[in-house]
């Protein structure tokens, strides 16, 4: 089971593919515990009927072997990162000594376990430790809970009696019926309900340790994990003594150490004290720094199916459809809290990453529309410049002409009579007049246009006028897209929260006479040069009337649109 995840570093970039990994790799690692236990501890690892090496407390004492590397483990890594004196800083709380001591008394106790019952019990039984979790954190630090935390709780508790066999298919001689005489024992496991009561007692103490760890989160890592280990280590010791002294009781013999290993125990007893120590906690601390709590969470479940595994396919136990639905339901419910907050954390950091970048584009829109937070309500100005700038050069006339001020657009006949005045011939456009790729220059003056025209022996000007009809939806679902471009996010979401302006925006439009041209050009060729003057006429546009809005109610108003924005665009995209 995971002991605590490792906030990353502020500023550091998480891996989360390699924390993915190592989270695997470690829970593979706790996930061995009953195999390596079994290895370390029975006379034959594969027939438990031929009973142990040793005393049944001897699982204990192979947790405080385990977390005896553990301590191995942090104090290497704590030299090594040079935090020794981060370690001594450490102010020792009751909260981090009960996170260890607890630890240790569950692993000593889950060890315990699964000599004495199935590994399906021992490990199910442990897994009930998160919901142990949140009814300590409801008791003592009053921790509100949910309906579905609630219902997980009942869930898991309806796994258990599954599990056990109390409850399912075939229980009791009927098809599906409920019965609490428990099976005491089996020629493999004479003391199954102890084994079990064990394996109770692991989730009791695990979900306490997850309880006090979630205290003191200010502290180090590393220089934490020392003293967790520690208290570890007299937690399961604690436990190993308090067993062996059962021995000395009448009737209790086998309750006493009496160790008497053969090589191939100590083999599988090293295995344990290191795959399932320094190599299981180490891609653990990988993990912590490159996964969020949830996924870290949520992933650390791979050490059920490990452990099932084990107890399936190497020591060929029994694996019902009662305790088939006893997994999913332990694990479901266990599981379901830790993916509800992985999801809801991916959809936060959508969220969190269309909010930057729409707050970044809306910032950039007044720069690029010449539209500022106090201007936004402003039409689009018709005075001309003055001579103070005649001319602008620019590799692109669109972008100029948003930061521009033009005179008012002109009409074909206004066009004329001015050609007509200054000796100019005029020929209509028979496309859009669009960008090119010459360098342009920007005339501030129809007048100055044509009079540079004139005098650089130019005969004749083209032009372009442009007339819009009112807005239709047609219109309305053309700008949406432009803005949608713009900003970054879809048309949809904007539609369904700018209603209220794209109502503005059609009001506005109904007022405007739709037979005075919207914006005109007459542009010059010269030397390879275009040479163009533009005229504009105050046009309703949807950004403009959203931007207005926006400026009008402030930066609330601003922060507002964009978490419901992003909220929504999280929400559309998971449609798809």
């Amino acid at each position: 089971m995971a002991q605590e995840n490792t906030n990353a570093t502020e500023g550091y970039q998480m891996k989360t593919g390699w924390g993915t990994i190592a989270m695997l790799i470690s829970a593979t690692g706790m996930g061995l515990v009953p195999l390596f236990s079994r290895w370390a501890t029975r006379t034959d690892m594969f027939d438990g009927t031929m009973g142990l090496n040793a005393g049944d407390s001897i699982g204990a004492l192979m947790a405080c072997g385990r977390m005896g590397m553990g301590v191995l483990f942090f104090v290497i890594l704590m030299v090594a990162t040079h935090k020794v004196k981060t370690f001594k800083e450490l102010k020792l709380t009751p909260a981090i000594a009960l996170g260890g001591l607890m630890i240790g008394m569950s692993l000593a106790c889950y060890v315990t376990s699964t000599l004495l019952t199935t590994v399906a019990n021992a490990v199910l039984f442990i897994y009930t430790g998160p919901v142990i979790c949140v009814l300590a954190a409801r008791i003592f630090r009053k921790e509100p809970m949910s309906g579905l935390q609630w219902i997980c709780l009942l869930v898991v508790f309806i796994g258990m009696l599954f599990g056990e066999g109390l409850l399912g298919f075939g229980v009791g001689g009927q098809f599906f019926g409920l019965d609490f005489s428990l099976e005491t024992s089996t020629p493999e496991f004479p003391q199954k309900d102890v084994g079990d009561a064990f394996g109770l007692l692991s989730g009791l103490f695990y979900g306490l340790s997850m309880f006090f760890n979630g205290y003191r989160k200010d502290a180090d890592t590393t220089a934490r994990g020392v003293w967790n280990f520690i208290f570890a280590v007299l937690g399961a010791g604690l436990i190993t003594i308090i067993l062996n002294s059962l021995g000395s009781q009448p009737g209790m013999e086998n309750w006493a150490l009496s160790v008497h290993f053969t090589t191939f125990n100590w083999i599988g007893a090293v295995l344990l004290w290191i795959i399932c120590g320094p190599i299981a906690l180490g891609f653990l601390l990988v993990a912590g720094r490159n996964l969020p709590a949830a996924d870290y969470g949520t992933i650390a479940y791979w050490e059920v199916p490990v452990a099932l595994f084990c107890g399936l396919v190497v020591f060929g136990e029994p694996f019902t459809i009662n305790t088939a639905l006893g997994a999913i339901l332990i694990i479901g419910g266990g599981a379901i809290p830790s993916i509800k907050g992985m999801v809801a954390g991916r959809k936060q950091k959508q969220r969190d990453e269309i909010s930057e970048n729409l707050t970044a584009r809306l910032d950039q829109e007044p720069q690029q529309t010449g539209v500022s937070a106090e201007l936004a309500a402003a039409p689009a100005p018709s005075v001309a410049l003055t001579d103070a700038e005649p001319l602008k050069i620019t590799e692109s006339l669109t972008h100029i002409a948003t930061k521009m001020e033009f005179e008012p657009a002109k009409s074909e006949d206004e066009l004329q009579a001015v050609f007509v005045e200054q000796g100019l011939q005029g020929f209509p456009a028979k496309l859009d007049i669009v960008e090119r790729t010459e360098d342009h220059v920007q005339m501030m003056s129809l007048q100055e246009l044509l009079r540079f025209a004139k005098a650089s022996n130019v005969g004749a000007v083209t032009y372009d006028v442009t007339y819009f009809p009112h807005a239709d939806n047609a219109e309305v679902e053309y700008q949406l897209h432009q803005l949608a471009r713009d900003l970054g996010i879809s048309a949809e979401v904007i539609r369904d929260l700018c209603a209220n302006e794209i109502r503005e925006y059609l009001e506005l439009d109904a007022k405007r006479d739709a037979s005075a041209p919207v914006h005109s050009i007459v542009e010059a060729y010269i030397g390879g040069t275009a040479f163009a003057w533009y005229g504009m006429n105050d046009y309703p546009r949807l950004k403009r009337v959203i931007l207005r809005k926006l400026a009008e109610g402030g930066q609330q108003a601003k922060s507002n649109f964009i978490m419901r924005a992003s909220k929504a665009q999280v929400d559309l995209l998971e449609d798809y």
